[in-house]
């Protein structure tokens, strides 16, 4: 299928990504899933709204990447100022400066590998892989030399290298309850304006 076409089938249904000419349809999202990528969602919007950074989008906002040409609905994403020009109505024309995934039981494969090399490739500057399944969060930054380079834990916290002062505990993500937004933003440093 063509990228005009599915754009075009895709307004019809919503649960579907495009990678080089073939159409990859993603089963629904489990309850904890969803609840994770909320949760992320709004701390990181909380955050860069406060600080006034750019936009945060997702789970259902689509990144249109040239490399490999692919049309991709990552669970968040984070948008520079410097970036917002790509940013349209229903899709960012080019690499997002941080990205989510949540990995489901489908999608191992494709967050951990696809994802992974094409949003390398595309110059994602920080992709975070949560994974319930293994209740670990993967956070990678893109290096000079444009390969994805680990950012390690420490004591506990992982920290973004694209978004200052941002940080979560690695546990974070898994906890039931999950972490109060407006708590954690005030740890952050980021109190409510």
């Amino acid at each position: 299928m063509s990228e005009e076409e599915f754009v075009a089938w895709a307004g019809k249904h919503s649960n579907a990504e495009w990678v080089n000419g073939e159409v990859q349809l993603k089963m629904p999202i489990s309850g904890d899933h969803d609840e994770i990528q909320f949760w992320f969602r709004a701390v990181i919007q909380n955050f860069v709204e406060r600080r006034k950074l750019g936009k945060v989008r997702g789970p259902q906002f689509t990144i249109r990447l040239p490399q490999k040409p692919s049309r991709r609905d990552p669970d968040v994403m984070f948008v520079a100022d410097a970036q917002l020009s790509k940013l349209g109505t229903t899709f960012l024309d080019g690499p997002a400066d941080l990205i989510i995934e949540v990995i489901s039981p489908e999608s191992t494969q494709r967050d951990y590998h696809e994802k992974y090399f094409e949003y390398e490739a595309a110059g994602v500057r920080e992709y975070w892989i949560v994974d319930p399944l293994s209740q670990t969060v993967s956070v990678y930054t893109l290096s000079p030399a444009g390969r994805y380079q680990r950012i390690e834990a420490k004591n506990g916290r992982l920290s973004s290298v694209v978004l200052p002062d941002f940080w979560i505990n690695e546990a974070d993500p898994f906890k039931n309850p999950l972490p109060d937004v407006q708590q954690l933003l005030a740890e952050m440093g980021t109190n409510a304006q």
